[in-house]
Order: C-alpha cells, then sequence, then structure tokens
C-alpha cells in the first residue's frame, strides 16, 4: 500500500499504470484511484486516410469490444502534431484545440479517442452541466472544472458540442452574456497552461465554420488553427464497410461511391450499414445534405482506352491538369447542363489531375464548404445556380482553382471552356463516363447507336441517363 507507481507500470497481471500524477508518484491508502477498461489503439496508414482500431479490454485481460475509426491523413497528422508532446510527458504545443466540421464526421468519437490514445485522465464540460440560472453560478461550475483539470494533470478537458462557447455573441437566448464570461475565463487559463508550460489539452468540438470561432481563441498560445474534420471520401468508407462491418468488397465498393456522392457523413454511413444488414437494400437521405459534398467517378472507367484517349486529349487541348492545380482558376464549362457537366469534370479532375472535389450547390453552408476545400487541397465544382453573391464570394475569396457548371453564365469573370467538339468526337467516352457516375450499364449495342445520332439526340440520351438512372429511347408517333 506505500510504494511508488509510474505511467506504465504493472500492478497485476491484468492492471498497468495508465495515469498518475505526477509520475512517478507514491501509492498511499489515501491516493484516488480509478479503475477502467484497458485500451490499447492502433493506427493504419492507407493512401488517403488512417483507420484507428481501438479494442477495448475487461479487468481480466480479455477483449471486450473493438470500435473503428477513420480519418483523413492530413487530419490525424495535424492531431498527432498537436499533442504528441503529451505522449512524452511534456505541455502540448498549444493548451487548446478545436475540431470543427459537419455533424456525424468524427468529432465527438476523437474527443472520445484521445483519452485512450494518450493515456490521461478526463474531465467533461458540457452545456447541461455548467450553465445555470443562477447568477455566477456558471462561472463557479466552470472553474471548478478547471481546478480539477490542474489537479489530475497530466489531463484532458473535453468540450464537446461546444458551440454555445466557442461563439458566444452569435448564440441566440438568455445564456450570452454567461457564456462571454466563460470564454473570458477560458481564455486566461488556456494563456496560463501555456505560460506556465502545464500538461493539460482542453480539446473542443463544435458543428460550426472558422470563421464564427472567437478570433482570440485561434491564436498560437491558446488553440491555435482549428482543424476541420471533413466529410469522408470513398476510401474512407469503403475501408470502413469491409473493415468494422465486415462487407463483401463489390457491395462496400457500390455503397462507398453512393454515401460519397450523395454527401453522407460518416455516422449516415454507419446508419445506412445497419439498414443494409437489417433489410437486404440500404438509402440514402437527402435531408441530411449540407449543400455540398465530395464527389469521386469511379477509376475502372480508365479501363476503357478511348476514356484515357479523351482524358489524354482534353488536357493537350485545355490543360486541365495544369488549370486544376493553379489556385486562381476561374473557368466555367459551357453549352452542357449540370447534371452532364459534372461527372465528365469531375472525371477529369479527379481521375487525370487526381485532385479531390468538392461539389457546392448550395450557398446555405458554405463557410463550412470552403473550410473542408482548403483542408483537403480540393477543387470546387460550382453549380451557377447558386446565388451571384455567393458566387461572387467564391470568386474573389476562394484560393483554390473554381469550375462553375449549369447552362447560365456565371456573373463574375470566368474563362469559358467549350468541349462540346472534344465530347461529339468521343461519344462513346463520354457515355461510359456519365453512366459510370450515375451508376448505369450500357450495352454494346447502346454504345453503338450514339455514333448515328445527331448531336442533339446524343446530348438527350446523355441527358435521360443523369435523370432517369437509364437509356430511355425517344417516343416517335406514327402520325
Amino acid at each position: 500500500m506505500f510504494s511508488i507507481v509510474k505511467l506504465g507500470l504493472w500492478v497485476s497481471r491484468f492492471c498497468i499504470v495508465k495515469n498518475c500524477s505526477p509520475s512517478p508518484c507514491w501509492w498511499v491508502p489515501w491516493s484516488e484511484v480509478d479503475v477502467v477498461d484497458y485500451a490499447e489503439v492502433k493506427v493504419e496508414k492507407m493512401k488517403q486516410n488512417y483507420m484507428v482500431n481501438v479494442k477495448y479490454y475487461n479487468r481480466l485481460g480479455k477483449p471486450s469490444r473493438e470500435e473503428y475509426y477513420v480519418y483523413p491523413v492530413k487530419v490525424w497528422e495535424k492531431v498527432e502534431e498537436r499533442v504528441s508532446p503529451l505522449l512524452e510527458d511534456k505541455p502540448p504545443r498549444n493548451p487548446g484545440v478545436i475540431f470543427i466540421g459537419p455533424p456525424g464526421t468524427g468529432k465527438t468519437s476523437l474527443l472520445r479517442i484521445l483519452p485512450d490514445y494518450l493515456g490521461l485522465s478526463v474531465v467533461e464540460v458540457g452545456a447541461e452541466s455548467v450553465l445555470s440560472k443562477w447568477v455566477g453560478e456558471s462561472e463557479h461550475r466552470f472553474a471548478r472544472l478547471f481546478a480539477r483539470a490542474e489537479q489530475l494533470e497530466p489531463s484532458l478537458m473535453l468540450v464537446d458540442e461546444g458551440d454555445w462557447l466557442l461563439s458566444p455573441a452569435r448564440e441566440a437566448g438568455g445564456y450570452s452574456e454567461v457564456s462571454e464570461n466563460i470564454l473570458g475565463i477560458v481564455k486566461r487559463k488556456l494563456a496560463d497552461f501555456y505560460k506556465y508550460g502545464r500538461k493539460i489539452l482542453v480539446a473542443f468540438s463544435a458543428n460550426i465554420a472558422e470563421a464564427n470561432i472567437d478570433s482570440a481563441l485561434k491564436r498560437d498560445g491558446r488553440c491555435g488553427k482549428p482543424i476541420v474534420i471533413p466529410l469522408p471520401d470513398d476510401e474512407a468508407i469503403y475501408s470502413y464497410l469491409t473493415t468494422a462491418m465486415g462487407f463483401e468488397p463489390e457491395v462496400a465498393r457500390k455503397m462507398s461511391l453512393d454515401a460519397v456522392n450523395a454527401g453522407l457523413s460518416m455516422a449516415d454511413v454507419v446508419s445506412m450499414a445497419h439498414l443494409y444488414l437489417d433489410t437486404g437494400h440500404y438509402r440514402v437521405e437527402p435531408m441530411k445534405y449540407r449543400g455540398y459534398r465530395r464527389y469521386v467517378v469511379p477509376a475502372d472507367v480508365l479501363s476503357s482506352q478511348d476514356v484515357v484517349e479523351f482524358f489524354d486529349k482534353a488536357d493537350e487541348a485545355y490543360g486541365i491538369v495544369s488549370r486544376a492545380n493553379y489556385k486562381r482558376t476561374r473557368i466555367w464549362v459551357s453549352r452542357y447542363d449540370s447534371v452532364i457537366s459534372l461527372p465528365l469534370v469531375s472525371a477529369l479532375i479527379g481521375l487525370k489531375a487526381k485532385k479531390p472535389i468538392v461539389v457546392i450547390d448550395d450557398e446555405k453552408y458554405l463557410d463550412e464548404a470552403i473550410d473542408m476545400i482548403n483542408l483537403l487541397g480540393a477543387v470546387a465544382v460550382v453549380y451557377t445556380s447558386l446565388h451571384p453573391e455567393a458566387i461572387s464570394r467564391l470568386w474573389r475569396n476562394g484560393d483554390f482553382p473554381i469550375f462553375f457548371i449549369g447552362s447560365e453564365k456565371p456573373q463574375v469573370e470566368v474563362w469559358t471552356l467549350d468541349i462540346s467538339q472534344l465530347v461529339n468526337s468521343y461519344r462513346t467516352a463520354v457515355a461510359k463516363i456519365v453512366a459510370s457516375a450515375y451508376n448505369v450499364e450500357l450495352s454494346e449495342k447502346d454504345l453503338a447507336s450514339l455514333k448515328s445520332m445527331q448531336e442533339h439526340e446524343f446530348i438527350d440520351r446523355l441527358r435521360s441517363i443523369a435523370l432517369t438512372g437509364g437509356f430511355v429511347k425517344p417516343f416517335r408517333s406514327l402520325f
């Protein structure tokens, strides 16, 4: 009962010291002890993502449950950069870190992973446990939580769904003044932690854009630049479905493409996967769409030689690869409806230029979309049906390439790209690209019939593939 303990010490066969303050320290009969399940965290790097595997063991040393999470390479490496000093028993580079992004992308999960990954004690902060109707009580409660984190040092303070705290001036309701007071406490404490080198990290998650976060929090020495958790790409979804859910590769591949192009979050994907397990089918929930999404055209279209030749000719004629890598590119793809332009432009950018794509067709979460584009180093494909002010803002402030699609020319200065001649010359290749994007299978007979059509008939057929999901033949009257 009187001994020296330190981080990593095996107390018994199935018990290890996960955290102690300080390390080493004396373990005495009146020491405060928490016994928790042991968690083993493994991180595996893929092409565009990291898969995080957390395996929990009970007090008998037997596995109790296993969880999988997937985060983009840039996101996880930024997280590691911020928290890695704590793994070496050193103060973090900034005493705070903020995770932002759309709902369901894994911000809360990341807050749950960090204590297991770092092996630190946790103090959880929630609005429901802090805010009070009594004057001064909320501030007093929050100060007690900070005192608790200092007592448990090295430790983590987790503030999930912290919108109310990070952006109090924008909050409606009676707690805005209280939130401002609490924010003042947070700023002072973060400054003190940084100044005195405390081994405490305050981690926030929020569903708000970076522009809405109090600017004083985003300074180095407090939280630094927020880390954006974006919508998942097809690799992330595919790997999760095959590894965590045990889906067959063919099913997982189709579901991942549908989920990405529908703008689903990883939480939506999990719900969709469970629905498939229960019923044998799945559906996309359009009401969860936030006006932007990642987009991908299946890479298997590259197996056709005419498609590869179409890509090469397009790059040779219009410099697609170089334009997709130039941040001030502003191009309008003319002549075609967005349902036809989207797969063609996305295929050229994604498969030829090998750049990630974010499609924007509504301005309601524009700040959030911009944050994600910047994080991914993506190309924006923007519908010209957006409000002119939104288009103007993207054109003026976007530090990334923009390809506008739609039948109407945007009211900003753009370079007009007319690919109609090339499209007409490579009809079967174009049809394969469009059909692949909309999960439509074309027979050799369908492809052969495209060559003899008039140009307007050919475009109508492409439109029918996009809008109806089939190769619809026009009705011919007998009169």
